[in-house]
């Protein structure tokens, strides 16, 4: 995914280059690196959402856990148990299959705009025009996948965005974006209807991970009678009470800022994107990302 939203803005650059007189090269660089470290911490963002979801798992097994003082479980209660483990797992395997498949439809969608940025460059459009139709049935039985898979509803939206392509935008290029910038349209709703969900989801599984490793790793030694080691329990519990606390204040980001994306990719094709509209694009992802980058 990183590389990849790179290369997807790229192409809404150069589009945006033809139609709104945006044509300074630096602001081209600027723009285009903005989606590539924009794509870098949407991918770091998906691998924290693996990770909390199996961690927090882990920590309702280990407080689901009842034993005998001999640290033994009944047979009632290892049925009982391994029932859970096996139902939260479950759910946890559902949601790592959600996010790979969330992978795999951002690939296509980039190899889309990729193989965009070809037919915009050839004389002899008619094998990337056959690439295209290709690679954008793949972008959409991927994107029925998602919909399968999501544990919410997500209609497909039907064919009533009224996009209307700017008069600038001609030859192969024009034909293909006639023909299927409703799927992209519709596609790139489904990623953000996704992350918006995963987005959610975090903050609520990081703050049930957040409470049993409280319990767990400081109020339960605090009251055992067994000797405390202060300074270790001192520095356990500050690590517990601020880990991802400003990632549940910078998470929405990711839903959101593919929202204002997608506004800027009709805005583009339209000829109504400018460049402030840029610039304040820039801005708020290079912000966006540069959180995600210092938690590496």
């Amino acid at each position: 995914m990183m590389k990849n939203f790179h290369k997807t803005l790229t192409v809404i650059v150069i589009i945006a280059t033809f139609t709104s007189g945006c044509r300074s090269k630096d602001e081209y660089k600027k723009f285009a690196e903005s989606g590539k470290v924009f794509a870098e911490a949407t991918n770091s963002l998906l691998d924290t959402a693996g990770n909390i979801t199996i961690n927090t798992t882990s920590e309702r097994l280990l407080s689901d856990r009842i034993t005998t003082r001999e640290g033994k479980l009944s047979n009632e209660a290892t049925i009982k148990f391994f029932e859970r483990y096996r139902e939260l797992s479950k759910k946890d395997k559902e949601r790592l299959e959600l996010i790979k498949e969330l992978r795999n439809h951002n690939q296509f969608l980039q190899d889309y705009f990729n193989k965009l940025i070809q037919l915009a460059d050839s004389d002899s459009p008619d094998r990337s025009k056959a690439a295209l139709e290709s690679i954008a049935n793949n972008l959409q039985n991927s994107g029925s996948k998602l919909i399968k898979l999501s544990p919410i509803k997500i209609d497909r939206l039907p064919s009533v965005t009224k996009i209307v392509l700017d008069a600038r935008i001609r030859g192969a290029l024009r034909e293909e974006l006639e023909n299927r910038k409703d799927i992209i349209y519709q596609e790139i709703t489904i990623q953000e209807k996704l992350l918006k969900l995963i987005s959610d989801s975090m903050k609520n599984e990081i703050k049930i991970l957040q409470d049993l490793q409280e319990y767990r790793l400081v109020i339960k030694p605090l009251i055992q009678l067994e000797d405390l080691d202060k300074d270790t329990w001192i520095e356990t519990r500050y690590k517990v009470l601020i880990q991802d606390a400003e990632i549940i204040s910078k998470i929405n980001n990711v839903s959101d800022t593919l929202t204002k994306f997608k506004a800027i990719f009709i805005a583009s094709i339209e000829g109504k994107i400018t460049s402030n509209r840029l610039n304040n694009f820039i801005q708020e992802t290079n912000s966006f990302s540069a959180f995600f980058s210092d938690q590496k």
